[in-house]
């Protein structure tokens, strides 16, 4: 949804108010509007919003660091310091505030502390892995990501992240793996069973396009309208067709697939043609797709 374009300059405190815990409660990170609302509004009387005021902090801070407003989230920071002196949560935004001003080494120093007192909070560890990120140390990222996951093996955002960088390496395999630790998680998401397809196409092999044609055709179980899962079943069941040895029940049974899933694509495109922006355009995308050679 895309977010409302208002002047929250000039709402009244309790409307702004109430637009800071909605936000929160929906995590909804629309920093320039915390920072507007907080600046222009809340910050008159921060007294009044008694037992919220600390979380409203953290939550302008946060604003703050993802706006370069470095400035007020040290304001922040000190009010909430001055309240909880020796609070994790705090020494959590300090080491994000020297992240956002590169203070590397800072930051580092506070995250293995913070690790130290508390192994069982998962994301201290997962800040020290953004920080590494935000220094372009991809090799150094993925060592403490896999350590982290030695301790928290379910945590299916870091296998996913952990996933996105063995890509960005070209590790294929390890790529592979990452992700179906994912689909342990949530096995019925159309959306990570084809990206586990695209890498396992993308690994080659008759193996591998075979298995991942099998997850393209799971993900269109779950999300029948998906047209890159369509595109992928032509793809890899052509590929198979081209490339591999087959009995004559296989190759028709991939070239049957192939044509079934071509033909769902181009219902798909031909279905919106009234809506198109530029219907010669979209005459010609029609006309490719239909052209697409099935072996």
């Amino acid at each position: 949804m895309v977010a409302d374009r208002r002047d929250w300059t000039t709402v009244s405190f309790e409307e702004g108010r109430e637009a800071l815990k909605e936000w929160r409660e929906e995590h909804a990170r629309r920093s320039e509007e915390v920072v507007e609302l907080w600046e222009h509004v809340l910050s008159r009387s921060p007294s009044s919003l008694a037992d919220e005021l600390c979380t409203v902090y953290e939550q302008v801070c946060i604003a703050a660091l993802d706006c370069s407003r470095t400035d007020l989230a040290h304001e922040c920071i000190n009010a909430l310091h001055k309240r909880f002196p020796g609070s994790s949560r705090v020494l959590r935004l300090q080491a994000m505030f020297y992240e956002a001003r590169g203070q590397w080494k800072t930051a580092a120093g506070i995250y293995e502390k913070l690790i130290a007192a508390d192994e069982t909070n998962p994301g201290f560890r997962k800040r020290r892995v953004a920080m590494l990120l935000g220094q372009g140390k991809r090799l150094e990222a993925i060592k403490a990501l896999n350590e982290h996951l030695e301790s928290f093996i379910t945590d299916s955002e870091a296998w996913l992240q952990l996933s996105e960088l063995y890509l960005t390496e070209s590790d294929y395999a390890r790529a592979a793996h990452a992700m179906e630790e994912v689909l342990l998680t949530a096995p019925t998401n159309s959306i990570y069973l084809r990206r586990l397809a695209d890498i396992r196409y993308s690994q080659g092999g008759q193996e591998n396009v075979e298995v991942a044609r099998a997850y393209y055709d799971q993900a269109l179980k779950f999300s029948p309208a998906d047209l890159r899962a369509l595109y992928g079943v032509v793809l890899s069941c052509n590929c198979l067709v081209a490339t591999a040895r087959l009995t004559a029940d296989k190759k028709k049974e991939y070239t049957t697939a192939a044509a079934a899933a071509l033909q769902r694509i181009v219902e798909r495109y031909e279905s919106v043609e009234s809506d198109a922006a530029n219907p010669e355009e979209h005459s010609n995308i029609v006309e490719a797709v239909r052209g697409m050679e099935i072996h």
